[in-house]
Formats: C-alpha cells, sequence, structure tokens
C-alpha cells in the first residue's frame, strides 16, 4: 500500500493483532470501523456512541472492524508509529477486533487499499485540550442611508440615532450636487460630478451633525442621542 502510506509495512505489526471482544472492568475503549456497506464506497470510524473520530487521548483501543464487502477492506497505520499497522484481508466478509496502542501527538490514517484516494480518512492522537475556539465576530453596524436625489436634492432616511459605529450607505444620482455628512469625527462626502454608490463606516458621536450638497451650507440636520 505504498501509495497510501509510504513508509507502512504489509505485515501486521506486533502491538496490534487481531483478538477476540475483551470484557471485564479493564476493557479498552472501542473504535467501531465500518467498510463497504452494500458493497458500497463507504468507510468510516466511529466511537462507542457513533460520532465519528477525530481526535482522541492516547492509549490502548480495540478496534472492532464490520468489513461488509469483498470489493473493499479497512486498513489502518501511521507514518509516524511503525507499530500500529493492522489490515482485514480483501476476500474477508465479517468482524474482526484489533487492538493498538496509539501514541500522543501522532496522526493515524485509514483506507480502503484498492480505492485509498476516495475511501479514507484520518484522527489525530493527543492529550492536550483542544485550543478554544475564536472568538465571534463584532455584529456588522447598523446601515445608515443616505443619498442625492437626480434633481439635486440630499437627503438622509433617519434624522435621529443613538451614538455608535455605522455603515454610511450613500446613493448619489445627480452629477451637479453632492452628498456631505460633517461633525465631529466625521467629515464625508461624494464629488459633485459623481454619480453611483458609496459606503463608509463611520462613529457617530453625541451631539448635532449636519448634511447637505456642497458648495451651499449643510443645512440638513442629524441628532446623535
Amino acid at each position: 500500500m505504498a501509495s497510501f502510506l509510504p513508509v507502512v509495512a504489509t505485515s501486521l505489526a506486533a502491538a496490534a493483532v487481531a483478538t477476540g471482544v475483551s470484557a471485564g472492568p479493564a476493557a479498552n475503549p472501542v473504535l467501531i470501523a465500518t467498510v463497504g456497506t452494500n458493497d458500497g464506497f463507504d468507510i468510516g470510524l466511529t466511537d462507542a456512541t457513533g460520532a465519528r473520530v477525530a481526535r482522541i487521548p492516547p492509549g490502548t483501543y480495540d478496534f472492532l472492524v464490520r468489513d461488509r464487502s469483498r470489493l473493499h477492506n479497512f486498513h489502518l497505520a501511521s507514518n509516524d508509529d511503525p507499530t500500529v499497522d493492522f489490515r482485514t484481508e480483501l476476500d474477508f466478509v465479517g468482524e474482526m477486533t484489533f487492538t493498538a496502542t496509539l501514541r500522543d501527538e501522532t496522526r493515524y490514517a485509514y483506507a480502503c487499499e484498492p480505492h485509498w484516494q476516495v475511501m479514507n480518512g484520518s484522527f489525530f492522537v493527543s492529550s492536550q485540550p483542544l485550543p478554544p475556539p475564536p472568538p465571534e465576530p463584532p455584529p456588522p453596524p447598523p446601515v445608515l442611508r443616505a443619498g442625492v436625489t437626480a434633481s439635486g436634492k440630499p437627503f438622509l432616511a433617519k434624522r435621529a440615532v443613538a451614538a455608535g459605529r455605522y455603515r454610511l450607505e450613500v446613493r448619489d444620482r445627480s452629477r451637479r450636487a453632492n452628498f456631505h455628512l460633517a461633525g465631529r469625527g466625521v467629515n464625508r462626502r461624494t464629488g459633485i460630478r459623481f454619480t453611483g454608490g458609496k459606503a463608509w463606516t463611520v462613529k457617530l458621536a453625541r451631539g448635532k451633525y449636519r448634511f447637505g450638497s456642497d458648495p451651499r451650507p449643510l443645512t440638513g440636520s442629524l441628532s446623535v442621542r
């Protein structure tokens, strides 16, 4: 199986041997491998609850392999841990249990040998806790719409808002007038001959802001609470 894992041996390793299902208080955790249901191209590895195995702690595990097809087999190994290397035979159908001790900070891979390109998976063994998820990104700022009509009249959709950050979206439809908003920390405008859309993120502080069209005085008023 050199095309799947270059350093994998072709025989069972001593640390991974076929056994019967063990019982009693010292039983190992059981991982369940399934391959070739109804001769399909499916392969997977789950824990006893049915959850897909992606990351598990190091230790000794019993792998219950449910091989359901003579077209496929199940092979598990690691390029970093030569002590773990086991498989079912291609013509075998049934259940077989292998016991293997998995090393810390090591990735293991499994595949169907004849169809390893499409039937494969892997999991990571680590005693380290998962890193915390990244913080949620802040919600996008609310939109404050403004613009200039085709006849040159500037407008603002709201005349009173709470202090904070806003996305100021301007639609300028006039080549003779522009939109201009000015006040504490803000001085945004479109060009006189510009037509189209503009969007800016602005931080509005408490107080009064003025809007209008240059070069005339900004007579419109926005109250920020």
